[in-house]
């Protein structure tokens, strides 16, 4: 998965080194390849072990208008510099320093201190979450390669110039994506394809630390807290008329950002779901071949708790017994969710869950059609509550088709009922064959899967199946 918001050398380098790693893979080895947008994403190629038709997809590719400006915002933004501040007020923003007191609510007053319109950290992981829902569909354990560039995967927290403070508060959204990511059995490896710069740190920085103006006129105090030499002098003073412990913020922020570590949430992301991170990575081919290595040494490990659910997330420690020359690589913990107790919250889950309901087994084959596309459903009998009354086997089913939007936040749904009423002989035929149900199907813009729900009124149990957009036909 490649974020568009790379500089364009950057973007050239990992088109090249993509395609050369696409052209050696393995016959046999399937791979995808995705792009990420503000909060959601694009599929160039779904699955496939055709590497020729991937390289095309990649060569032809082109990042949007709209991307291109993202990525030149993100770039004046992480490397800007600042020498004074206007207001005592901004002083508080600056060297990666954050309010004394957050129930002032107090925020920079100058215009370069304010946040500039997007929280790269904070959607990118949202834009992870409907990766997760896309991949769920795709059976067996994924390895997901983010490719993307300092401008997301920077570190910019404590002594920091970048004013975006967002991404220090996302530890929910954190534990939302690598959730998401382990549910839908994908190990994800953040790789920063932005090379090395020289010259971070110049002649040009004149001050260690960003200063109050010497132009500042103090305003007419009623109290006395503001008042002192500090607040004339153009030293580096907060709101109360305190000196700072200064820390060197600009000085160093420069300095990080050349050495450029990933951000503590990615790293964290990747450990959570048994992948890695790929720092400064000059050899992009050499980083893809040993995330296709750990893909063939894959095992599927599962145990379930013994105590009940809480609300709370687990950590899960996995050993291997007499080998102590191998690192193991795995998911670290789990969110051990209540389930829900409604008919309403759990067909809210049935729909919008990156997993599919299990209660009720199910089978789609599409079949493609001169009329449309449709499904062949096989619905497991065995896993019905039909009951007989009379002569006959009785049961009423609730069959959903819902088409979630790329984002998986959203989903148009439409129903029928399906109304059993068996003879002896055909309840035991589906007993032993299944129930077979066909559905037309078509997925309409914006679409990225669909989902078939199947509720049995006289038990309330729930199955799903869901179907890649790109398996089924295109609405007009």
């Amino acid at each position: 998965m490649i974020d568009p918001n790379l500089s364009f050398d950057d973007l050239t380098n990992v088109r090249e080194q993509t395609i050369s790693f696409l052209n050696g893979m393995k016959q046999d080895e399937r791979a995808a390849l995705l792009v990420m947008r503000v909060g959601a994403f694009q599929v160039l190629q779904e699955p496939t072990t055709d590497h020729a038709l991937l390289a095309a997809a990649l060569a032809k590719w082109r990042p949007s208008a709209q991307n291109i400006s993202l990525g030149q915002e993100q770039e004046a933004r992480n490397r800007q510099t600042m020498e004074t501040v206007t207001n005592p007020e901004s002083l508080l923003n600056v060297n990666g320093l954050t309010q004394t007191d957050p129930g002032l609510n107090q925020e920079a007053l100058d215009p370069s201190l304010r946040t500039l319109g997007d929280r790269p950290g904070a959607n990118a992981l949202s834009g992870l979450v409907e990766v997760a829902r896309h991949l769920a569909a795709i059976p067996g354990h994924k390895s997901l390669i983010w490719i993307a560039s300092d401008n997301v995967l920077a570190d910019w927290t404590n002594s920091s110039i970048n004013i975006d403070k967002g991404d220090k508060f996302i530890d929910a959204a954190a534990l939302r994506t690598q959730e998401a990511m382990n549910n839908a059995h994908v190990s994800v490896y953040p790789l920063d394809a932005s090379r090395l710069e020289a010259a971070g740190v110049d002649a040009s920085i004149g001050h260690r630390n960003v200063e109050l103006t010497p132009t500042y006129i103090m305003p007419p105090l009623k109290e006395k807290m503001l008042e002192g030499p500090e607040m004339t002098s153009s030293k580096d003073a907060n709101a109360f008329g305190q000196q700072r412990d200064l820390r060197p913020g600009r000085v160093t922020a420069q300095l990080q950002q050349d050495i450029h570590p990933i951000q503590g949430v990615y790293r964290e992301l990747a450990d959570a779901t048994g992948g890695r991170v790929f720092r400064r990575a000059s050899d992009i081919v050499g980083e893809f071949n040993s995330v296709a290595a750990d893909g063939r040494a894959t095992y599927l490990l599962s145990f379930t708790p013994a105590q009940i659910a809480d609300d709370k997330y687990h950590l899960i420690t996995v050993k291997l017994a007499g080998r102590k020359d191998v690192t193991l690589r795995y998911r670290s913990g789990y969110f051990y969710r209540k389930e829900p107790s409604t008919i309403k919250d759990r067909f809210k889950d049935a729909v919008l869950e990156p997993e599919d309901a299990t209660e009720i087994a199910l089978t789609a084959d599409p079949l493609p059609g001169s009329n449309g596309h449709s499904v062949k459903l096989g619905i497991a009998a065995t896993d019905l509550e039909i009951a007989q009354k009379d002569a006959f086997w009785t049961d009423k089913l609730d069959v959903f088709v819902v088409q979630r939007e790329v984002s998986g936040t959203k989903a148009k749904i439409t129903g029928q009922c399906m109304g059993l009423r068996l003879k002896p002989a055909t309840y035991q035929q589906y007993l032993r064959e299944g129930i077979p149900f066909n559905q037309a199907l078509e997925a309409g813009p914006g679409v990225g899967s669909v989902r078939i729900v199947v509720v049995d009124e006289n038990s309330g149990r729930m199955g799903s199946v869901t179907i890649p957009a790109s398996a089924i036909g295109k609405s007009q």
